[in-house]
């Protein structure tokens, strides 16, 4: 998980107490996640083992271990420093028994098993698209930062489809988020591709007020474009305004 997103933070152990909770036994050391990691590990749910692509500090498949998610965790990052960093954090926590660590490209090297979920998040989709080449064969968690409408045509190309979608909000801006799995469905409109097919469809939490600061986004896209001279670039703009517009009056019409 490229951008950090968490912390170590002490969680104070509760035990039973004639039918309450009193809270004195110990201290327990406990990874906090931010926002945009606590809803990627959502999406990921429950695993034997989460494979967290990119993952610099290591907090997100740390806390997964942590909370009981998964039972095993491979970290992996392209630079060395910052697996340095994910090794000092699974040293901090006491799991080094429950992690494997590599420097590698993506998933170079990795051979996916049954009941793995990978996690890619805090990357452009280009970069994303570039670690997924193909179809990696188990569910893959993403958070794009950037040209998420492309991220979702790469995964349909390469035979994947997108079950869940999310918004976060965390630092003072959106993420959306997928979950994509394995087996091809009936293809996207242009209109899904752009405002998202699980989104348009399970409209979750956070969902108006994205459109609503996407609105913004486009229209400020739109307006400069109308000081150049680019017919294209212009009719694109326009369309994705109109997108964020539709898909607003949608949600504010149930």
């Amino acid at each position: 998980t490229a951008a950090a997103g968490g912390s170590t933070a002490v969680r104070r152990a509760q035990t039973p107490v004639g039918g309450g909770m009193q809270s004195i036994v110990g201290e327990v050391r406990m990874i906090q996640l931010d926002e945009r990691l606590l809803a990627a590990e959502a999406l990921a749910g429950r695993c034997d083992r989460v494979v967290d692509v990119g993952t610099n500090h290591g907090f997100l498949p740390v806390h997964m271990l942590q909370s009981g998610l998964c039972g095993r965790a491979v970290l992996c990052d392209v630079s060395a420093d910052a697996l340095e960093r994910a090794r000092r954090t699974v040293a901090a926590e006491g799991l080094e028994g429950k992690t494997e660590l590599i420097v590698t490209d993506g998933l170079q090297g990795i051979e996916i098993k049954q009941g793995d979920v990978v996690t890619v998040c805090g990357m452009g989709a280009r970069t994303i698209a570039h670690i997924l080449d193909e179809n990696p064969g188990c569910p893959v968690v993403m958070q794009p930062n950037v040209e998420v409408r492309l991220l979702r045509r790469h995964l349909e190309g390469i035979g994947m489809h997108i079950a869940r979608e999310r918004i976060a909000f965390a630092a003072g801006r959106y993420y959306v988020l997928l979950r994509a799995e394995p087996g091809r469905e009936a293809g996207m409109s242009d209109y899904e591709a752009h405002i998202g097919p699980a989104l348009l469809r399970d409209r979750p939490p956070l969902f108006r007020e994205y459109l609503q600061w996407r609105l913004g986004v486009t229209q400020r896209a739109l307006d400069g474009m109308k000081i150049g001279r680019d017919a294209e670039k212009l009719r694109q703009a326009q369309s994705d305004v109109d997108d964020v517009k539709r898909a607003l009056r949608e949600v504010e019409s149930r």
